[in-house]
């Protein structure tokens, strides 16, 4: 036995070295860990011995040297045999690419041969198609010519044997005796019109046969014979005596064709609201939405019954629609607006509207209808192209019934002229008494040419006879609401009634009316009126305020106007930049126009109302700022001016704080404090004012200082302040005078603008005013002299404050 060799590898370990341990899934890791498993087995835990490791691995590596040798002479071996199968399979797919091309080729003159056949084929069938024409119209024409030769002979037993034959032998004889009556008026050979007086004489019995036929059968609600005579008919004389029978018996129309007659309309409890334009548009006429259900119910019937009777469903519909239309809707209609414009014109258009939209919707209903085309073969056609063609049709008959059902009211400007008329009635009716009020006060002050036009315009109305009060000359925003209401309802009309080309047209006609109305006739006559009463005005009379209302509620109107114009107006003209653009300057003109005559009316009031002032200070007494009595000083209040004045400048403030607001108060207020503020600094130089009697200007002073806070305009309060502290030089010691004058608003006043008032004191030249003052009145340079240490201390603190000037106030 031979020894082991102790460098040898375990059976385990050689099991390791085979090819199949790298094949799949390999890791170095796992290798070393199932080389190293038995060599740890033995290996002394304690004292780690490396030589074991070292002769394992040592001799693994050797056979994996080996084996690497091994795989590599196969792999060489693998790629040799590859390659030699490589060029066989080159060599196969070139062999098996010219023989597809062959057989491709061979395929191609294949079918070359078939094309060619089968177009000899089809020019084959062609001819025979035509041959087979030829031979069937040389038949029919034989048998036409034989047909029309017993005519002739007065022989017609073959046609009514043919005849006799069941539906199928009428069909033929029906198409025999059409072609044979076109033949008669065609041919013109000897004794020709005998046979051709026959055959039209046939062709009437059999009509009339036929159509005996399918009215027994309509009584007896038998559809197929209806439709075997329809069918007959159809390709006799095209079905139009079928379908004039059919249409003419109908029950619908006998029992409906007197509606109109009976005026149900008038008993409906809408009928009085037509014409209140206080009242919204009232519903659509009952009997008209009655008479429009039963004829959507009865349409829908019918389509049942037309698309399994007739031939050319389509054509029967339409003319069963055009005669609804034409029979039952355009008689209602027209006894329904007759009655309607009877009342008013107003009554006439909302009932035109409401009977539009209506049979808008009614139409809208019956274009659903489902009519099936047959035609005059079985050719079929698709249901979907079917139905699309159909339905257009249907559309386009009903589009073209509804046109020429409103067509006489809506045609040129017939329906924008009745609009025109009927917003003229409203608005005239509307202001009747607000015109009559102020045409009467123009004729009480000489007939003004404004009066005078007024009754022309009116020329119906006596307008002096009709009763006013004072109230129907005020301006009324809930008229004004009222009017521009109207005016929006006839803006929806337009729309729904007129043409989109003229909408731009009938909407700039319709807001010219309403600038006419709501514009010349209302707000300006409101405004010039005012202008001419305030011009009359008396500064010695009270002041009246009306017209601060009337501009507020013109202001308030106008601002609804410019709305409902943006909103309503100027949409419908966008499509037409001609129509937009002279709408807008048109409105622009009126609004300015409006201004310009509230700014106007504002002005001159304001004059009036510092014109009452001044008439109310004229009436100062002399003596009022001398008093005798200290005691009556002591007690009084004011002066009666001052008071007058008070009141005045209350109820101005009150009158305008409600009809005016913001800036436009502010405005107003101050041009009237200033006014007043200046007509005060002059008012005090014209009296003499005694020590007793300047209390009693500061008194009323500081009352006029009190009314003008209420105005709360920051600018009026400094200057009435400035006017206290001036009212103070009349109450103050001569001695303390100058030191006065240094403080506060005076002390920028130049002191020549001051002498005046420091001369009305009854001691300017007792006292020494003018001495302690350093004035010079005689050569009236009227120069303040200044305290030079006071002066320098200003200069010291980098102040350098002039205190002349040119005014006393700004």
């Amino acid at each position: 036995m031979a020894t082991a060799n102790p460098y040898d590898l375990d059976p385990e370990t050689n099991a390791l070295l085979k090819i199949d341990t790298f094949q799949g899934k390999f890791t170095t890791r796992d290798f070393v860990e199932n080389m190293s498993k038995n060599l740890l087995k033995h290996a002394n835990p304690k004292a780690f011995d490396p030589k074991p490791f070292i002769r394992t691995f040592e001799r693994s590596i050797d056979e994996l040297l080996k084996l690497r040798e091994t795989v590599t002479e196969q792999s060489k071996d693998l790629e040799a045999t590859v390659q030699l199968t490589e060029a066989g399979h080159r060599k196969k797919l070139h062999e098996l690419k010219t023989t597809f091309e062959d057989v491709v080729h061979s395929f191609e003159n294949l079918e070359s041969r078939i094309n060619e056949v089968g177009n000899t084929a089809i020019r084959i069938g062609e001819q025979l198609e035509t041959i087979d024409r030829q031979r069937h119209r040389a038949s029919e024409s034989k048998d036409l010519i034989e047909y029309f030769m017993a005519f002739n002979k007065g022989d017609i037993s073959r046609l009514d044997d043919l005849r006799t034959q069941g539906t199928e032998g009428q069909f033929k004889a029906s198409i025999i005796a059409r072609k044979l009556n076109t033949i008669a008026k065609e041919v013109d050979i000897p004794g020709g019109e005998d046979a051709g007086a026959r055959i039209e004489k046939y062709c009437e019995i059999l009509e009339k046969e036929l159509l005996d036929q399918f009215d027994k059968a309509y009584r007896q609600k038998d559809k197929q014979t209806m439709h075997n005579c329809a069918k007959i008919l159809q390709e006799f004389n095209g079905c139009e005596s079928c379908v004039k029978l059919y249409v003419n018996q109908h029950e619908f129309f006998i029992t409906k064709v007197n509606l109109s007659q009976s005026n149900e309309f008038l008993t409906s409890s809408s009928w009085n609201d037509l014409p209140n334009p206080q009242v919204p548009p009232p519903p659509v006429d009952q009997g008209l939405v009655n008479l429009y259900q039963e004829i959507r119910t009865t349409v829908k019937q019918e389509a049942q019954i037309i698309n399994v009777v007739f031939p050319d469903p389509v054509g029967v519909m339409q003319v069963f629609l055009q005669r609804i239309f034409a029979q039952l809707i355009q008689t209602y209609l027209e006894s329904l607006l007759s009655h309607a414009e009877s009342n008013s014109t107003l009554a006439y258009l909302r009932s035109l509207v409401a009977a539009h939209t209506a049979t808008k919707e009614l139409v809208e209903d019956l274009k659903g209808l489902d009519m099936r085309q047959k035609g005059l073969s079985d050719t079929s056609y698709s249901d979907a192209n079917e139905e699309s063609q159909n339905s257009g049709t249907i559309a386009e008959i009903l589009e073209q019934c509804i046109r020429d059902l409103f067509v006489p009211y809506t045609e040129g400007d017939r329906y924008i002229e009745k609009e025109k008329k009927s917003l003229g009635e409203l608005y005239s009716s509307l202001l009747l008494q607000f015109t009559a009020y102020y045409t009467q006060q123009k004729q009480l002050r000489a007939g003004s040419l404004l009066g005078r036009a007024f009754n022309q315009i009116y020329s119906n109305t006596n307008l002096m006879d009709v009763q006013t009060t004072e109230d129907d000359g005020n301006l009324s925003v809930n008229y004004a609401m009222l009017i521009l209401k109207i005016h929006a309802e006839a803006i929806g009309r337009a729309v729904k009634l007129s043409p989109f080309t003229e909408l731009p047209k009938f909407a700039g006609v319709l807001f010219y009316v309403l600038l006419e109305y709501i514009g010349k006739q209302y707000i300006e006559t409101a405004l010039d009126t005012c202008l001419d009463q305030i011009s009359v005005m008396d500064p010695k009379s009270e002041l009246h305020f009306k017209s601060f209302s009337v501009i507020k509620v013109a202001g308030d109107i106008i601002h609804l106007a410019q709305n409902h114009f943006q909103s309503a107006i100027l949409p419908l003209a966008s499509p037409s930049l001609t129509m937009h653009r002279d709408l807008t300057s048109d409105k622009n003109r009126f609004m300015m126009g409006v201004e310009n005559k509230i700014n106007s009316t504002v002005q001159k009031m304001i004059d009036a109302i510092i014109s009452r002032l001044n008439y109310l200070l004229s009436r100062q007494k002399k003596v009022d700022f001398r008093p005798r009595d200290e005691d009556d000083v002591i007690a009084s209040l004011a002066t009666a001016p001052c008071n007058n004045c008070v009141e005045c400048l209350k109820k101005v403030h009150a009158s305008i704080s409600q009809c005016l607001d913001g800036k436009n108060m502010e405005h107003v207020l101050t041009e009237i404090g200033n006014s007043f503020h200046s007509m005060l600094l002059e008012h005090f130089k014209k009296f003499s004012v005694s020590p007793a009697g300047g209390l009693v200007l500061t008194k009323d002073i500081a009352k006029y200082q009190e009314t003008i806070t209420i105005f709360k305009v920051p600018k009026l309060d400094e200057r009435f302040e400035m006017l206290r502290q001036l009212g103070n030089l009349f109450i103050v010691k001569p001695e303390i005078l100058k030191s006065v004058l240094n403080e506060g608003y005076l002390a920028k006043v130049d002191i020549k603008y001051i002498l005046p008032y420091l001369q009305a004191r009854t001691d300017f030249k007792s006292t020494g005013i003018d001495t302690l003052l350093g004035a010079t009145i005689e050569t009236g340079t009227g120069e303040r002299n200044f305290n030079e240490k006071a002066k320098a201390r200003l200069a010291a603190m980098g102040l350098n404050i002039s205190l002349g000037g040119d005014y006393l106030w700004s």
